[in-house]
């Protein structure tokens, strides 16, 4: 996986996947990869975590806003 250009917001992005693995995700959720398979993630069960429709959204802005570049762009 590469270097998070933003280590801060790469951090935050940690805090909220850990936050869902503590508070699963109630009613309609969308299943995410925790390392994003573009990166080198694998579809193994523990890469994947169910989150609510809006915590993916911010997953995926979290991790553009870490990384930067244009595989981070695609999945947000």
């Amino acid at each position: 996986m590469d270097q998070p250009v933003s280590q801060l917001q790469y951090s935050r992005y940690l805090r909220l996947i850990e936050h869902a693995k503590v508070n699963p995700a109630q009613g309609r959720v969308e299943k995410h990869h925790i390392i994003p398979k573009s990166m080198g993630g694998s579809n193994h069960k523990d890469n994947l975590i169910a989150l609510s429709l809006r915590m993916h959204f911010v997953a995926h802005w979290l991790l553009w806003k870490a990384y930067r570049n244009a595989k981070m762009a695609n999945a947000f």
